[in-house]
């Protein structure tokens, strides 16, 4: 009887712990963010930066982005909106942090 216990306890243990998973991987991507002003030299720009940020970009108007913790993808319109989503974020990171940081890197490639 012990035994079975025992099973059922590890079992159960098991299933939570691949649920709370699951919900943290949730719970670890943001909504998409759009740019409405991404001009062909601020869209460069901003990809620059993520890049001596330590974010790989890959070359073109969309793709994957990925590097310290964080992965996303973007994709611009070749003239002014661009909109990148972060599906992955460092646990301790809310998405209002990665937001903020999109948002001036955004800033400074506009001047402002």
């Amino acid at each position: 009887m012990k035994m079975k216990s025992i099973v059922s306890l590890l079992l159960i243990c098991l299933v939570f712990s691949l649920g709370l998973a699951q919900a943290q991987n949730e719970k670890n991507s943001c909504k998409s963010i759009t740019f409405l002003n991404a001009t062909p030299d601020s869209f460069e720009c901003m990809k620059n930066k993520l890049q001596d940020y330590g974010i790989d970009v890959p070359p073109g108007n969309e793709g994957e982005l990925s590097g310290k913790g964080v992965t996303g993808s973007f994709e611009w319109d070749g003239k002014s909106i661009l909109t990148i989503t972060i599906e992955k974020k460092p646990f301790g990171v809310s998405c209002e942090i990665v937001d903020k940081m999109l948002i001036r890197f955004v800033d400074e490639c506009n001047g402002v």
